[in-house]
């Protein structure tokens, strides 16, 4: 699609057809009902239906991690559900300062490294961490585990 085609659906100067908003949508990770003014009150609930999977950020072999919060939210919070399975991991880099992730342990073993310190989590553990720091989690059972976490940024 062209910058002039968006630029003259901006401006209210043609009608785009559904085929050219659903590719609208599609690249802003939204729904089609976000871009549509349907009249009356707003809704004041967002489903987040679980066949869409648009909202997978990862799905590989060792690990799956599937995005709970709308996209459309200012980066004040995250919700995830992460799924290991046996020896998978997820490093991460030290993300912006003040960030901090809260995380429940749902099924299984995980061992936790946070800025060098090394933690064991058990089915049923919560933990609140730093994630300005490097960090990583790693299924230490033989099975699957998995994990919700909410991600937390500082507000400046």
């Amino acid at each position: 699609m062209s910058k002039a085609m968006l630029s003259q659906i901006e401006q209210n100067k043609v009608n785009p057809t559904v085929a050219v908003m659903l590719k609208i949508a599609g690249a802003m990770g939204v729904l089609l009902t976000d871009l549509v003014d349907a009249g009356g009150a707003p809704s004041v609930m967002k489903i987040i239906p679980n066949a869409d999977e648009s909202y997978t950020f990862r799905s590989d072999a060792a690990c799956n991690i599937r995005t709970l919060s709308p996209l459309n939210l200012e980066k004040a919070i995250e919700f995830y559900r992460i799924s290991f399975e046996a020896g998978g991991q997820l490093l991460s880099e030290a993300h912006y300062p003040g960030t901090e992730e809260i995380l429940h342990l749902s099924k299984g073993k995980l061992e936790l490294v946070v800025g060098g310190e090394t933690t064991l989590l058990a089915k049923g553990d919560s933990v609140h961490y730093r994630a300005d720091l490097p960090h990583c989690l790693r299924n230490a059972g033989r099975g699957h585990a998995e994990a919700y976490m909410i991600v937390r940024y500082r507000q400046e």
